[in-house]
């Protein structure tokens, strides 16, 4: 697969792989779609959580945090 970068992003572009930040542009074009990919899984993971909360499925804050603490200052 072939893409070309924008105009608008070249010297962005650049100025990564000239600063050896990555070693070419198809490393920064890389970079980019998985933090794109991170970005939609965040968002399908956060519409689920919604989605559960909509059915009655949620945690109230103090059983929440009650489970949060005992977790945390549970002895070692």
């Amino acid at each position: 697969m072939s893409v070309q970068i924008p105009c608008d992003f070249a010297p962005f572009v650049k100025r990564l792989v000239d600063s050896r930040r990555f070693l070419s542009e198809e490393d920064v074009v890389a970079e980019g779609l998985r933090m794109l990919r991170a970005s939609e899984t965040l968002k399908s993971e956060v519409e689920k959580g919604f989605d559960e909360l909509d059915r009655g499925l949620g945690s109230d804050a103090d059983s929440v945090f009650r489970r949060l603490n005992d977790h945390f200052h549970r002895p070692s």
